[in-house]
């Protein structure tokens, strides 16, 4: 008979797998989950699926109350402005200490970034132009070294990628404009100007805050 999966291991796939479903707008904010459907989804057991719901609860992405039962959690008003701040804090000085000190390596991962993100962006190709907005951000943290921001920035890029989505669903024409931003502060950091790669970055998180926060002033096209 083969081994049996250790639990440890079911409740990292369950908790990896509903994480990515909840992120990737699969269980839209609003949806109502059942562990027993989760559980045959995933083919488990249901006790790997509690915990990570519970896991998920504590991180803010679902809600669990005797009355309405699992529910996905949307993001508030007031987790937004949080996100933002935090995001803005971290990047904008992280962007300023790199700027003028990548190596070899790291700008070509950066330019092969943006390149894809402009490809992507030709090809109207939304959920590689996400994926790769996350890892550009999630890259410039990677190249200091600190391995606190690394955690905050891990922490984040689920809901990174969600606050994007958002972003993209508010108004159709932000992608372009995106890409456009990306590349000024990337130009910035290559070029070893910290301060202006900052306030670009302070731009361009700014912009998506207001799509969101407004999405009056950002009517979709």
């Amino acid at each position: 008979m083969p081994a049996a999966t250790p639990p440890s291991r079911l409740q990292s796939r369950a908790y990896s797998e509903l994480r990515r479903l909840i992120a990737s707008g699969e269980f839209p904010p609003g949806t109502f989950l059942s562990e027993r459907q989760l559980a045959q989804q995933l083919e488990m057991s249901k006790t790997p699926v509690h915990v990570a719901l519970e896991r998920l609860e504590a991180e803010g992405f679902v809600s669990i109350s005797a009355q309405q039962g699992i529910v996905v959690r949307g993001m508030s008003v007031e987790d937004i402005v949080d996100h933002y701040e935090l995001r803005e804090a971290v990047e904008c000085w992280t962007v300023r200490r790199l700027a003028g000190r990548l190596n070899d390596s790291q700008q070509k991962l950066l330019r092969e970034n943006i390149a894809q993100q402009q490809v992507a962006l030709g090809e109207d190709d939304l959920d590689a132009l996400m994926r790769l907005d996350g890892e550009m951000h999630c890259l410039l943290c990677s190249f200091l070294g600190n391995r606190e921001i690394m955690t905050i920035m891990e922490r984040l890029q689920d809901k990174i990628h969600q606050v994007i989505l958002r972003v993209h669903d508010t108004d159709r024409t932000r992608p372009t404009a995106s890409v456009a931003e990306h590349v000024q502060i990337v130009d910035a950091v290559l070029a070893g100007d910290g301060a202006h790669a900052a306030a670009l970055m302070a731009e361009h998180l700014e912009a998506g805050k207001r799509r969101i926060l407004n999405p009056s002033r950002f009517p979709v096209l």
